[in-house]
């Protein structure tokens, strides 16, 4: 046979086929199964996108734990009492205040701290910031100590420059006064106070409300913190009542 011939049968053969295809819907279906394919590829790509930045944000504020707001209330309370350094009895009852209405302090916590000797006295005299009362204090122990010469380090001023010093890093703290090394600092110091002023030691009226509003910002931080638990006090501050 003709190879011209052959391959004009074959190709009419092959135009016959796909007419026939097409008459059945063969090929459309397969060129609809084609989109179909496509569509799903589409679905796929989109419902795989990352999410945008305003859903990631709203997903962080929605997942904010309370401990975390906690810990931005008593930020806040920090910047708004202490920043300035300038924190003095006066302020106490206005903390106390802020403390309960945040939601820091519970019913419960102010009836523990009434419990345990919370008290802020009125000032009979001008109030000074307790950094500066902290500091003076300390100049006057630190000359007495160094009066008294060598073998002194153990006597109640060594103590008392010891406790003026971790208030003053209580106060310095009050930001993170919820972290549990700051709360039991705090206790400490609070009971150690305590001590002092219940002992037989001379102050004036303007010197015992200056210790006792210091005690009281101890008690507060200490209150404030996850540790809520006061420390036992330790026999070496008995000393401090007969000094």
């Amino acid at each position: 046979m003709n190879p011209i011939t052959n391959a004009t049968s074959a190709a009419t053969q092959l135009s016959t086929a796909t007419n026939v295809a097409d008459a059945y819907g063969v090929n459309s279906q397969q060129t609809e199964a084609g989109k179909s394919s496509d569509k799903v590829t589409l679905s796929q790509s989109q419902s795989t996108r990352a999410p945008s930045s305003k859903e990631q944000v709203k997903d962080e504020s929605v997942s904010l734990s309370p401990r975390a707001q906690r810990a931005q209330k008593i930020e806040s309370m920090a910047k708004d009492f202490f920043s300035s350094g300038n924190f003095s009895t006066t302020d106490i009852p206005k903390l106390v205040q802020r403390l309960y209405q945040d939601g820091i302090l519970s019913d419960s916590q102010l009836t523990r701290l009434s419990d345990g000797g919370f008290d802020i006295p009125q000032p009979t005299t001008k109030p000074e910031d307790l950094k500066s009362f902290i500091k003076e204090q300390r100049s006057e122990l630190e000359t007495a100590l160094a009066e008294k010469g060598k073998g002194a380090e153990s006597g109640a001023e060594s103590v008392l420059i010891k406790l003026l010093d971790d208030a003053e890093s209580v106060i310095d703290g009050m930001g993170n006064a919820q972290s549990a090394e700051t709360s039991q600092k705090a206790s400490r110091v609070s009971a150690q106070l305590n001590v002092y002023l219940r002992g037989d030691v001379e102050l004036t009226q303007s010197s015992r409300e200056q210790w006792q509003g210091l005690k009281s910002v101890m008690q507060l931080a200490a209150s404030m913190g996850d540790n809520q638990q006061a420390s036992g006090q330790l026999n070496s501050y008995l000393a401090l009542g007969k000094a």
